[in-house]
């Protein structure tokens, strides 16, 4: 029951949460569509023209190796793109669909043109749907603040204090015999980090709910997003260890 009632939360708080395609600095295209496969009538080149207009980073999908290192150690930076034909009387109707690192819509766009030649029409279509999404518009990555300390957020994720005077500010949490300390960003965000290697395993973003928190993971096989609870002086978490499994590990004060 508690497994199905945290699913439950998860999808509402994610809900409640949801971005624009503003939000978000990089954009990941794939190769090809589906609904255009057989002829893509030159839609994916004037895609991404439109979209490098708006300010958006494009990232050619299955090029991994060649995408920016805070993209790679959090794919939820991104939004991936899909282009899917809609069936209409007599016009080219077409959808550009943005979803986010959870698969969720973040943006659903639909182009018409009464142009009846198919690629003419479908290139009306898609700048017609273009012209409906916002220019880019992604904050920064926040600094963290230790204290009178400030730390940065390295892209590979690993945190370096700027001098050692500070270093036992920041109260610290005990799980599995290991310690992790906290660290609280300019905007009410906080981060776990492992102080065995000083990385960041955790990054928290207040919810709607009292003390209950969207939780970014970030782990070498991939990151992904859960919940996470402050409770006194305790801090929990929802780990997933299968699809659809899930288990709470609590630091410790």
């Amino acid at each position: 029951m508690k497994s199905i009632l945290s699913l439950i939360l998860l999808a509402t708080l994610s809900t409640s949460n949801a971005q624009d395609v503003s939000d978000y600095k990089y954009v990941i295209v794939p190769q090809e569509f589906p609904d255009f496969k057989k002829n893509d009538f030159n839609l994916p080149p004037r895609l991404k023209t439109f979209l490098r207009r708006k300010k958006y980073e494009i990232i050619v999908e299955d090029n991994g190796n060649n995408r920016p290192l805070e993209l790679q150690n959090n794919p939820c930076l991104a939004t991936k793109v899909d282009l899917q034909s809609v069936k209409s009387t007599f016009k080219n109707k077409l959808k550009v669909i943005f979803t986010d690192c959870n698969h969720s819509v973040v943006g659903d766009f639909e182009g018409v043109s009464s142009i009846k030649e198919f690629e003419k029409g479908y290139q009306e279509a898609l700048q017609v749907a273009m012209n409906q999404v916002k220019t880019q518009s992604a904050k920064n990555t926040p600094v963290i603040q230790n204290s009178n300390n400030i730390i940065s957020t390295t892209t590979d994720q690993t945190v370096t204090n700027q001098t050692s005077a500070n270093q036992n500010i920041n109260p610290y949490y005990k799980l599995d015999g290991k310690n992790y300390e906290v660290a609280t960003t300019s905007n009410g965000n906080f981060v776990l980090i492992n102080q065995e290697n000083s990385q960041i395993v955790a990054q928290f973003y207040p919810s709607t709910q009292k003390n209950i928190y969207h939780v970014n993971i970030i782990v070498p096989e991939g990151n992904y997003q859960t919940i996470g609870y402050v409770n006194g002086n305790n801090i929990m978490i929802e780990y997933r260890t299968a699809l659809n499994s899930w288990e709470l590990k609590t630091y410790t004060k």
